[in-house]
Order: C-alpha cells, then structure tokens, then sequence
C-alpha cells in the first residue's frame, strides 16, 4: 500500500537548511519522509535540529564557499547513506541595497561566491552519485534574477547566472538521466527579508510596499517553497532546465511596481 511518503528512502541535501527557505525545504522533505542532510554553518541551530514527521535529518557543518569542506561532507554523506537522490542548492546572501559607486570587487565576488559558486562546487562534488540514483538538482534563483531589481545589480547578477548554469547543466547530464531546475522565489518571510525590512526603520509600512508588488499581496512563507522543491524533486520527471517562479505572479502583468 502507497503510504503516500514521496521521498521515503531518498537522501537529500540541503544546503542552507537552518533557516529560511531553506528550513522550509527541511520541514518538507521530512514530513515526506525524506532523510536529509543539511549543510549549513549555523552549528546552534544545525546541532538542535529535530524531525517533524517520518523522514531522519543529519546536520553537517559545511562552509560552502570552502570546496574542501563540500568534499568532505559529500563524502561522509555517502559513508553514512551510500546513496545521494537530491541537491537543493539554497545557500544565498543578499548584501542590501547599493549602487555599482559603492560596491567594491571583493564584495562582488563574495555575493558570487555564496550565491554562484558554491552551487557549482555543490553540484561537482555531487553529481558521481546523482548519476547513481537517476536523481535531480534544485537551484535557488530569485525573481532578482529573472526581472532584476533595483539597487541590487551584485545579487541580480549571481541569480541570474543560477539560472543560466542550470540550464547548461540540464542539457548536460539529461544523457544520465539527471534532471537540473531551478527556483525563482519572490518576496519569502526569511531572516534575510525581515532584516532588509526592518532597516527600513519602519517594519510594516515596508512589509506592506513588498506584499503590493505581486498579485497575491501578501509574503510567502518558507514551506510553500519547500512544496515547490519537493515537485521539482519528485513528481516532475519530465521537466528538466526550466526555472519555477514562486513569485504570485511579481513579474505578470507588466509587473506590478
């Protein structure tokens, strides 16, 4: 009998998964019995971890701008389950708002690196085994990285250039049977978010001015993420180098400004 657990003997990797969206795709995962390894640097967080439902969770520290460090956790991923299914790639730093006046190349590049090469680096190191298993890769974009956004030209670039790379990769690795997408997300109720919102100095009237810019006017939360990845993941096994807007329909419309 299906008992309707959509990930039961899958092992997937979150990077990010301690907090926001990537929590979202923990919280998920597990509840579809998912045992997932979370990737992340947030040891107080990783090391408290619990599960909340029928799937198992592993915290790995896991610097993912340090390829040494993915190397090893991939390893220990495999000497502990001898099998990897799935890669959300979530990792992501938004430096907050600037223009190109203000920003340094050092910066530049550190946005690239945790936002762009780390998923790189990540889908390297994990794609022997995702051979293997005939499994799949989900990349976080952003809608920045889809329309741009203003005053943020360094995460608009390192976004886009998610989706650019899971295209490429997609046409790649179809001939073994691995499928590569990619989210773009709109306006999530993360950390990341709340920060740049409460910087603002004026929390709610600024909440409100994100929540007008899509249809649904309101903030996503970070398990409707987490629903979307699980689709890539699992049931759209014919769908490969496509990018899924998670946005209520920000950029429809003419966009709603």
């Amino acid at each position: 009998m299906d008992d309707g657990l959509r990930l039961k003997d899958k092992v997937v990797i979150v990077t990010g998964g301690c907090s926001g969206i990537g929590k979202g795709v923990v919280d998920i995962f597990i509840e579809n019995g998912g045992t997932v390894v979370v990737f992340d640097i947030n040891d107080e967080i990783g090391n408290s971890l619990s599960v909340q439902g029928p799937g198992k969770i592993l915290y790995k520290h896991c610097d993912v701008t340090k390829e040494d460090e993915i190397k090893k956790c991939i390893a220990e991923t495999i000497e502990a389950f001898d099998r990897i299914d799935c890669v959300i790639n979530d990792v992501g730093y938004f430096p907050g708002g600037h223009i190109i006046n203000d920003v340094t190349s050092d910066l530049f590049r550190r946005v690239l690196d945790v936002n762009l090469v780390s998923q790189f680096t990540m889908c390297k190191y994990a794609l022997p085994y995702i051979r293997q298993t005939k499994g799949s890769i989900v990349n976080m974009s952003s809608i920045s990285g889809v329309i741009g956004t203003a005053a943020s030209f360094t995460y608009s670039a390192a976004k886009g250039g998610v989706i650019s790379f899971t295209k490429a990769l997609a046409i790649d690795e179809a001939k073994n049977g691995v499928r590569v997408n990619a989210i773009a997300p709109g306006a999530v109720s993360t950390p990341m978010l709340n920060d740049f919102l409460e910087k603002s100095g004026k929390f709610d009237e600024a909440a409100s001015v994100v929540k007008g810019y899509n249809h649904l006017k309101r903030i996503a939360d970070p398990k409707e993420i987490g629903k979307a990845c699980l689709f890539l993941a699992v049931d759209a096994t014919f769908t490969t180098g496509e990018v899924l807007m998670c946005s209520a329909g920000n950029e429809i419309g003419y966009g709603v400004k």
